[in-house]
C-alpha cells in the first residue's frame, strides 16, 4: 500500500515539472503566466480549451483532478528520498512563474488506487510561457532542455527514444523516457508542441501494455480547430 502511494504521488510530481524548466536555460527573467490565462473548462468527460484551440475526452470513469488535490500531492512529495530532493525544490520555486497545469487525469483517484492497490496511468496537461523579446525558442531546442531537467531530476533515468509523432494532424514532439522507483518500472511519454507562444505538453504515465492502450486511445480523441 505504502509503495503504491509512493509510486502514485512522485509520477504526479514528476507530470507537474516537466514544461517547467524551459525558458529559464534562454532568459534570466522568465515570462508569467497571464492572469486572464485561459485554463479551459470540462463539460462531463471532455476538456476544452478555446485559446489553444482544441478539446480531448477521457473515459467517463476516469479522475478528473481539482487544482487542490493536484498541490497537495506535489507537496507531499517533495521531501521523497528517491528523487534529487535540491533539484525538486529549486524546480518547485518557479511552478507559479512560468508554467500552469492545465488538468491531470487519471484511471482511478488517490484514494481508489490505494484502496484497490493498483498502479495509476494517468495524463497531464502542462504549458509554459516561452515568448522571447527577439527570440524564438523552436521545438527541438525546448524538448531538449526538457530531457536535461528530466536527467537531473530523476536518479537512474534512461531516454528510451526521441522523435515526432503526428496525432490528429498536430505534430509532436516525443520522448519517451523511463524509471524505477524501488524495484517498480514506470513509462513516461511526453509529447510536446508549441502553440500560441507556449509549449504544450502532454505528459503519459504507463505501468504496462494496457495502460498504454488507455492513454494512446484517450490521445486519439484529441481535436484541433
Amino acid at each position: 500500500m505504502k509503495r503504491i502511494s509512493i509510486v502514485f504521488v512522485i509520477t504526479v510530481l514528476l507530470l507537474a515539472f516537466v514544461t517547467m524548466p524551459g525558458c529559464n536555460n534562454f532568459r534570466k527573467i522568465p515570462n508569467k503566466i497571464p492572469s486572464d490565462f485561459d485554463y479551459g473548462s470540462w463539460t462531463g468527460s471532455t476538456y476544452r480549451n478555446d485559446f489553444f484551440g482544441f478539446s480531448i475526452t477521457v473515459p467517463e470513469n476516469w479522475h478528473i483532478a481539482g487544482e487542490e488535490e493536484m498541490k497537495a500531492l506535489v507537496e507531499e512529495s517533495l521531501d521523497s528520498e528517491l528523487l534529487n530532493k535540491e533539484e525538486m525544490k529549486r524546480l518547485n520555486k518557479m511552478v507559479d512563474v512560468t508554467t500552469a497545469n492545465l488538468f491531470y487525469t487519471a484511471q482511478y483517484s488517490v484514494e481508489d488506487a490505494w484502496e484497490k492497490e493498483v498502479f495509476n496511468p494517468s495524463i497531464v496537461l502542462s504549458v509554459e510561457n516561452i515568448t522571447l523579446p527577439g527570440k524564438q525558442i523552436d521545438r527541438a531546442q525546448y524538448v531538449n532542455i526538457v530531457r536535461q531537467n528530466l536527467s537531473k531530476a530523476i536518479p537512474g533515468l534512461v531516454v528510451k527514444s526521441q522523435t515526432v509523432k503526428t496525432i490528429e494532424g498536430q505534430e509532436f514532439a516525443w520522448l519517451q523516457t523511463q524509471f524505477s522507483i524501488e524495484d517498480i518500472t514506470i513509462s513516461q511519454e511526453n509529447l510536446i508542441c508549441l502553440k500560441n507562444g507556449f509549449a504544450l505538453s502532454f505528459c503519459l504515465t504507463l505501468f504496462d501494455e494496457e495502460d498504454k492502450k488507455q492513454l494512446d486511445d484517450i490521445m486519439a480523441t484529441l481535436k484541433w480547430d
